[in-house]
């Protein structure tokens, strides 16, 4: 349930699953077939694993980055 919710809290996530539901609609008017639709939502959930992957190494090359804080002046 959490990979749901982390979905529904980003703009990448809603992308996602406006193309799943896309993807779905386009396999109920037989335009897809059930193998293409398996194909094209997997891909569409690699592309988003693997964009969150490298937002979160961004960040956490940033968060590394940083100066390191002064020591506190001892009275």
């Amino acid at each position: 349930m959490g990979a749901i919710t982390d979905l529904w809290k980003s703009e990448r996530g809603l992308l996602c699953l406006a193309l799943i539901i896309a993807a779905s609609v386009l396999a109920v008017m037989s335009v897809l077939t059930k193998q293409d639709w398996l194909d094209y939502t997997k891909w569409i959930f690699i592309t988003y694993v693997a964009g969150k992957s490298v937002t979160s190494a961004v960040e956490t090359m940033k968060g590394s980055s940083a100066p390191a804080p002064a020591p506190e002046a001892r009275p």
